[in-house]
């Protein structure tokens, strides 16, 4: 049945997107302004920008969806993610931004001037690695509107798939920031009434309440693989006497405030906290934003503004993730016993904040997860144009394109990429959104950090090098990603963990690291590092 209160709210935040996108067209007809929004964007703008790209689908319906599901061991996402700016803010923002160019692949050609085996192997992977972040937003869109309107998982995929490029293809880099902005905001804000409401209404003001009624439920995906005699009608029971019925049933398993219930063992523990960690230092449409800011002072200023909002955001997802375990572990249970594993993955979020506000707050979580899904996929699409546009295109087939031409190839890489984007979504439907996204943190952990890391910091650092990092990074992390996704417990006696960067980013620094001693071509090193790490000069 059609929610009509939530469906309107969805319709009007949709509405101000493509306004927004309309409107700012005046300023999407240069490179300079498709690309980076003419660098005129303030830190504080950029703060909030980079907060609405960064809350993708995979936070606000992901993270506190997989902790509902499997239990605080899923907290690590959040961690990982707030982490990974640490690492950005200390070793690469502001060298980045001193660079000045309008990609990564670029910023690396800066050094190693004119080499194209770099910009192209670069390019490949901002196309692989903000392909494989765009599908779980979809795949979270598709679960949305099943829960909204009733719709087929498919329809719905292709439905928000249509709005999504489009808007973006209009808009341009400006308009996908004050997106951002207003989408940022709404994310936010919408996590925290979800969990004051929960705390107030349910657990009497108490933030330990939660905790030891999380620490009651046997995490409800590993309850549904090992219930051997289902309670045949879930809907019947209150969330007491479901978490109940499961623990008699399941003595001595784990509880949602167990670790390792997910990540089992050492080596997955630690393969998931460095693909999240460095992975965000590596993502190409969070390096790009870095580009947009006015001067290199605003990237430093700009990350720490990021980090209050996405901590006090990754905070707040924990605890309403642990408190949508207890308080909707029937329907959670329900949906995993009927094969809907996909609602129940990725629904936790809307499903609680129905709970605790009847259909208005069910409007303004899947509202808030509309604009997640909007904001990221938004800055993923235009990355992947400006990547295509001028690291291929006019570096290769037409380097006397003009600023019209540029900007039209770049909105039919938008295109091209968001229809390949949707067509894995539609495969991939069952796959918990979160975890998917960290399998692209962990491709960007092992391609990105490392080749700019070693470009930034180390002055012997060769043109080899950097290819060998690259290409080492892209086989190790796509080869072990696959074999995840395929469930192979090892590839060739190694085992398969839960993220592939605890192989290939050692793989990847080392292979840099080896052949540079070997090899001679440093590039332009000495213009290069002034320009890094030289005085912040005022634009």
């Amino acid at each position: 049945m059609t929610n009509y209160v939530a469906l309107s709210i969805v319709l009007f935040l949709v509405a101000i997107s493509l306004i927004v996108a309309i409107y700012s067209r005046r300023w999407s007809r240069t490179t300079t302004e498709f690309y980076v929004a003419g660098r005129k964007i303030s830190w504080v703008q950029n703060s909030l920008a980079l907060t609405g790209d960064y809350l993708s689908a995979a936070s606000f319906l992901g993270v506190a969806g997989a902790i509902a599901v499997v239990g605080i061991d899923r907290a690590w996402d959040g961690i990982g993610y707030f982490g990974g700016y640490i690492v950005l803010l200390v070793l690469l923002a502001v060298p980045l931004r001193k660079i000045g160019k309008f990609t990564a692949p670029e910023a690396l050609t800066t050094r190693f001037t004119g080499n194209r085996s770099i910009r192209f192997s670069a390019m490949f992977s901002v196309i692989l690695i903000s392909t494989f972040y765009i599908i779980p937003q979809f795949i979270g869109a598709g679960a949305l509107l099943q829960l909204l309107l009733g719709w087929p998982y498919v329809s719905s995929v292709l439905v928000i798939g249509v709005i999504v490029i489009s808007y973006v293809a209009i808009g341009g880099m400006r308009a996908t920031t004050y997106n951002q902005i207003i989408q940022g905001v709404i994310l936010w804000m919408a996590m925290a009434l979800i969990l004051i409401l929960t705390v107030t209404q349910f657990y009497g003001g108490s933030f330990s309440a939660i905790l030891e009624n999380a620490g009651m439920a046997v995490p409800p995906q590993l309850a549904s693989i090992l219930l051997a005699e289902p309670y045949p009608i879930w809907s019947d029971l209150t969330a007491g006497e479901a978490v109940a019925h499961v623990s008699e049933k399941l003595t001595g398993q784990p509880d949602g405030l167990t670790p390792g219930v997910f990540a089992t063992g050492w080596m997955n523990t630690m393969a998931l906290a460095v693909g999240l960690v460095f992975g965000t230092a590596g993502l190409p449409h969070v390096l790009i934003r870095y580009f947009t800011v006015e001067k290199p002072k605003d990237a430093r200023t700009s990350t720490l503004g990021v980090l209050f909002l996405v901590g006090t955001f990754y905070m707040m997802a924990t605890f309403v993730g642990l408190a949508a375990m207890y308080l909707l572990y029937p329907d959670l249970m329900g949906y995993f016993l009927a094969g809907e594993a996909s609602i129940a993955q990725n629904m936790a979020v809307p499903l609680l904040g129905q709970m605790v506000g009847g259909d208005i707050m069910l409007g303004v979580a899947i509202g808030g997860a509309f604009c997640a899904i909007l904001s990221t996929v938004a800055g993923l699409l235009i990355t992947i144009g400006t990547s295509v546009t001028h690291d291929f295109y006019k570096e290769v087939i037409n380097p006397d394109a003009d600023d019209k031409r540029q900007v039209m190839v770049a909105k039919l890489s938008i295109v091209a990429a968001g229809v390949i984007a949707v067509i894995f979504a539609i495969g991939l439907a069952d796959q918990n959104v979160s975890y998917l996204v960290t399998l692209a943190f962990g491709i960007a952990a092992s391609v990105f950090f490392p080749v700019l890391f070693l470009s930034v910091w180390w002055a012997k650092y060769t043109s080899q090098g950097a290819l060998a990092t690259i290409l080492t990074g892209i086989f190790l992390s796509s080869i072990f990603v696959i074999a995840r996704l395929y469930g192979m417990d090892d590839l060739m006696g190694i085992p398969v963990l839960v993220n592939p960067a605890l192989y290939s980013l050692p793989a990847a620094l080392i292979a840099g690291t080896v052949v540079s001693l070997l090899t001679e071509d440093v590039g332009d090193v000495e213009n290069f590092m002034s320009l890094a790490h030289g005085p912040e000069l005022e634009e």
